[in-house]
């Protein structure tokens, strides 16, 4: 997932970072309204979307403008106890990106 740029539309307050597609991808997202899509079969995270993003990147900024949306490689099998990705998240990159 850093090899994507995020692409935010302004109309519907939405950043989104697509790795690539899947015919029945399954998602699920966290407490910070971060959605993530992944494959079924492996669990592959394929990439995020961020709805009411103005408000996610007031809540996230840091002191230069920059922001860190936290995704994990995998999702995790038992999606109830893991929500949040906290564990998955120490292991994976941190995707930094600026707001422009």
């Amino acid at each position: 997932m850093n090899d994507v740029e995020p692409v935010y539309d302004k109309e519907t307050d939405t950043l989104k970072a697509i790795a690539k597609g899947h015919p029945s991808a399954s998602a699920v997202t966290n407490s910070k309204g971060v959605t993530v899509f992944f494959a079924p079969d492996s669990n592959e995270v394929l990439g995020y979307v961020i709805q009411n993003f103005s408000a996610y990147y007031e809540e996230n900024k840091n002191d230069d403008g920059s922001y860190a949306v936290d995704v994990p490689t995998r999702v995790p099998v038992n999606l109830e106890e893991e929500m949040d990705f906290d564990e998955e998240q120490l292991k994976s990159g941190v995707r930094i990106a600026e707001m422009y």
